[in-house]
């Protein structure tokens, strides 16, 4: 969380979540716990997201993505408070802690780590030829700009030490693909750890925090190898991503200013409520297309994802002329019996100033070419100077996708998933137009009910406590396992131990401490994973892996499960 607040007393809030949309629900709870404690107003809180595969799901506003969205149906009241409690706790922190700073904003390129994974939707923007549409072009069709707002606060010596960075890049978290029980949030964890290590390894007498967060990701995936896709790749991709985060930061040392200037407004949209002249074209309601069904382009599911109607590039060639266009519709009319509802509906718009960065915050996830668009308009809105705009997608909630026009009228997989239609970004850079116009103007904007309502299909899902008095203690020895391409090298233990709700996977719970009685791995980090093999209610048993685990012939390890409540640490054998 980082808290920023100008000589003038405006204060905002930007948020950087594990998550893999906002939510709106998620977004108001947070803002009425931080409302007593802290001086941020509603429109001044944005919660920004990495949109990780791996995150859990279950606290969304809408049903539509609580069902589509997760392995199992419902909005979870346990889980959401326990993420809003969090959420608030890290902004509380940081306000409390609040200290003089220094800030710098800028970009750099950063080319060959990302590839359009539906490159010739793309190319329908510029009318390019068929014969032109290659993995060369894939490689060009991607947004290669990292932006970056850096931080330095002033310690008791007077002096200013690097303490902060908050990272825009446009990325899919899809280096490990579904169904592997991912333990981290793919190359997301790298770009934001090695960073943070970066930071701290400068000399800094502050704990370093670093907030990576998604920008015009859409169809953008990560430049995975042949044969390489999974932690290979996520660790590969990911430290390049921090390099280059690194060099940006040291860049940015030298633009460092004390001078901070804040604006901050936000508009709530129903779009269930809008009248025809204030649509520019959007549909009346959501519409879930086939395309989304046949998955998105290197996700294929056999054999759904090559069937007519579900696979990419079957647009609607007849009957096309409705709001929806060349859509194919999932379960045709019968789409209709969900009420509209149920669908994604009230949309959270923001735009942000710091000093010469623009945080532009929608609840979509965005194109390359529908962010080129929007980022046109908020800057034909802006004064003259040199500005860096940032589009933030899936911010403070989750409406799908959006598109150019051109894009849609192929109906890939983003095509499928715009929910409100071809003219859904139409929309978009009329109502961030003139967003960014009033705030300019104006200074602030607050368009924000001072009170919301939320009806959702509640299910529980958060693990029982019960009493359990199962003693901990290990099932195997320590193994090596060398990996293979899918899999890299680590050490692998099982035991048994309490059921999974004991273990307040939120707290430090693992770490690996050599024979100097140096710590040199921790769960905080992406080496070590708990998997959990089988949980009876009573006890869970489990298996932990270490994975790149230093090798050295005169040196030992061991690893350390912290206590939990009345339980003791447990220490397994050197190895």
């Amino acid at each position: 969380a980082f808290y920023l607040r100008d000589t003038d007393g405006t204060a905002i809030a930007l948020v950087q979540l594990d998550l893999g949309a906002g939510s709106l629900v998620l977004h108001h709870r947070v803002a009425e716990l931080i409302a007593e404690k802290t001086d941020i107003p509603a429109h001044g809180l944005s919660l920004l997201v990495t949109h990780t595969h791996t995150g859990p799901s279950g606290f969304l506003d809408s049903d539509f993505y609580n069902v589509y969205g997760s392995s199992r149906p419902g909005f979870d009241p346990a889980l959401f408070e326990f993420l809003s409690t969090r959420i608030a706790d890290a902004v509380i922190r940081a306000y409390e802690q609040q200290r003089p700073a220094r800030f710098a904003s800028g970009q750099r390129e950063v080319w060959g780590l990302t590839r359009n994974r539906s490159v010739a939707a793309w190319a329908e923007n510029f009318n390019l030829a068929a014969s032109t549409i290659n993995e060369a072009l894939a490689f060009r069709a991607v947004n290669p700009q990292m932006t970056m707002l850096r931080i330095d606060l002033q310690a008791g010596d007077g002096l200013f030490y690097p303490a902060g960075a908050l990272t825009a890049f446009s990325i899919h978290g899809t280096s490990i693909p579904a169904f592997t029980a991912p333990y981290h949030a793919d190359l997301w964890a790298w770009l934001a750890s090695d960073m943070e290590q970066a930071m701290q390894a400068s000399g800094t007498p502050f704990a370093t925090v670093h907030g990576a967060f998604q920008g015009t990701h859409a169809d953008n995936n990560p430049a995975w190898h042949r044969g390489e896709r999974g932690d290979f790749a996520a660790r590969r991709i990911g430290k390049a991503l921090a390099q280059q985060a690194v060099a940006l930061h040291q860049e940015l040392a030298k633009g460092l200013d004390s001078q901070l200037t804040l604006q901050r407004g936000s508009r709530l949209v129903n779009t269930l409520e809008l009248n025809e002249d204030a649509r520019f074209g959007l549909c009346e309601r959501a519409v879930v297309g086939a395309a989304t069904v046949g998955a998105a382009n290197g996700d294929e599911v056999f054999p759904i994802s090559y069937l007519p109607y579900f696979k990419e590039d079957w647009p609607r060639r007849f009957f096309n002329d409705g709001c929806q266009g060349t859509k194919q519709w999932m379960l045709s009319k019968l789409q209709l019996l969900l009420p509209a509802d149920r669908f994604p509906h009230k949309a959270l718009l923001q735009v942000l100033r710091v000093n010469d960065l623009i945080i532009v915050a929608a609840p979509w996830e965005v194109t390359l070419e529908a962010g080129n668009q929007l980022r046109d308009a908020v800057k034909a809105e802006l004064p003259e100077g040199s500005w860096h705009i940032e589009i933030s997608s899936l911010a403070n909630g989750m409406f799908g996708y959006v598109t150019t026009p051109a894009e849609y009228s192929r109906q890939y997989y983003e095509g499928g998933h715009t929910l409100y239609g071809p003219h859904s970004l139409t929309f978009l850079r009329q109502q961030f137009s003139t967003l960014t116009a009033t705030l300019i103007a104006h200074g602030e904007l607050n368009e924000l009910p001072a009170d919301y309502y939320f009806t959702l299909a509640s299910r529980s899902y958060w693990p029982a406590v019960p009493p359990s008095d199962v003693p901990r203690h290990w099932l195997t020895e320590p193994e090596f396992v060398r990996g293979d391409t899918s899999m890299e090298p680590h050490w692998r233990i099982r035991l048994l131990a309490e059921p999974p709700g004991y273990l307040a996977l939120h707290l430090p719970l693992l770490s690996v401490e050599n024979s100097d009685g140096m710590m040199v791995a921790d769960d905080q980090g992406g080496d070590l994973q708990l998997r959990l093999l089988t949980d009876n209610g009573e006890s869970g048993h489990y298996e932990i892996r270490w994975f790149y685990p230093i090798l050295r012939a005169d040196m030992q390890h061991r690893l350390i499960i912290a206590p939990r409540d009345e339980r003791p640490a447990l220490v397994s054998d050197w190895f």
